[in-house]
């Protein structure tokens, strides 16, 4: 199985020719679309996506991630085996920094073995490399046998959710396109503060959110917080944009704590 992200869009044709491509090498493999809407050249939104969607496939799923602004440049093209026999195949640009985080990582390979490439393109190599050799991983081409092995890989500045004092300090994943506000904080840490549904969450000493399960729990234009889908605190207006109301920004620190009764 492969699943697929990029920041093509479905407008364009990228999509489907890759796909062609996987296709053309191996007629039986299934290719799952996870999206091809992320923000133009947005690597860190294409990371924190990769993870959660990665969450719900099984092992030994291969993932072709490309979100690639440095497509042609000295930036190398990779396959990164993760601790939990997943593939990730695409730019070492950083957009494995979450899946590296939370699986680990048993090795890199630079994808410099042409014998798997399709084509030679300066500006395609999401149909010409990318596209291609993920779809000989699904026949059983040996990891080993991509490329040469890398000793490092890039890594996004990022930091990880904590407990502070009794508040939790995060920051912003990304906004999906209801202007929800995606956080990087597990429901994990929530469970050891202890918080309640329908507590009074203060996000970053100013603004004040009920904490609940879903979005009709509160009433329509009212803020929330809750666990999200993928495991994770989601900031969320019922039926508005929590974006366009808490001015933040991609990869900027949240504090959320409890008010006190």
């Amino acid at each position: 199985m492969i699943g697929f992200l990029t920041d093509w869009s479905i407008k364009s044709h990228y999509v489907g020719v890759a796909k062609a491509v996987m296709k053309r090498i191996n007629p039986s493999v299934d290719i799952i679309d996870i999206t091809h809407e992320i923000e133009p050249f947005n690597v860190r939104m294409a990371s924190h996506i990769l993870l959660r969607a990665s969450k719900d496939f099984p092992e030994g799923s291969i993932f072709v991630a490309v979100v690639d602004y440095g497509v042609g440049t000295s930036r190398k093209a990779i396959c990164m085996r993760t601790k939990n026999e997943q593939y990730y195949v695409g730019p070492d640009n950083g957009i494995f920094t979450h899946v590296a985080l939370e699986y680990g990582v048993k090795q890199v390979r630079e994808l410099n073995n042409k014998k798997y490439h399709y084509a030679s393109s300066y500006t395609f190599h999401g149909r010409d490399i990318f596209a291609p050799v993920a779809a000989h991983l699904s026949k059983g081409v040996p990891f080993e046998e991509l490329g040469d092995v890398l000793p490092n890989f890039i890594v996004l500045p990022t930091k990880q959710a904590q407990i502070v004092n009794e508040s939790i300090v995060g920051e912003v994943a990304y906004f999906d396109s209801f202007g929800n506000i995606q956080t990087n904080v597990p429901v994990e840490l929530v469970e050891r503060l202890h918080w309640q549904m329908d507590d009074t969450i203060v996000i970053n000493d100013k603004f004040e959110a009920s904490y609940v399960r879903t979005f009709g729990d509160v009433a329509k234009g009212q803020l929330l917080i809750h666990p999200d889908s993928s495991g994770f605190l989601e900031i969320a207006i019922n039926q508005g944009s929590a974006a366009e109301r808490i001015d933040l920004k991609q990869a900027q620190k949240i504090t959320l704590r409890r008010k006190k009764s």
